[in-house]
């Protein structure tokens, strides 16, 4: 059992670095939601958990959701939502809207701690 957790974490060690490191390359192809360095992709974020939304995540590094389109699936605020709703943790920030909305992030704290002032 142990040597599959291994394998499994690995391979998805594996496969966020490089999507991390495509998705900061110059000539990388995806979206822009903002003005940075990354790019995202929709299709890799199934497979990442949502994190090759990463011109997202530059925006917003502190967000709990990297998503801000509807095209965009983030399957890992889907998880925080899960686990936000047996109380497992609560959510102290917000997810992030597109540029111009008036919600700030809040972040993410385990179930009766206090979140960071």
């Amino acid at each position: 059992m142990l040597v599959v957790v291994l394998v499994a974490v690995t391979l998805t060690q594996i496969a966020v670095l490089a999507t991390s490191i495509y998705l900061h390359r110059a000539l990388a192809h995806g979206s822009r939601n903002y003005e940075n360095t990354a790019r995202n992709s929709a299709v890799l974020a199934l497979v990442t958990g949502g994190e090759s939304l990463h011109n997202n995540h530059h925006a917003h590094p502190g967000a709990p959701k990297f998503s801000v389109r509807p095209r965009e699936l983030d399957p890992s605020w889907l998880i925080i939502r899960a686990l936000a709703a047996v109380g497992a943790l609560s959510v102290a920030r917000a997810p992030v809207r597109l540029p111009g909305a008036e919600t700030p992030p809040r972040a993410i704290v385990p179930h009766g701690a206090s979140p960071p002032a």
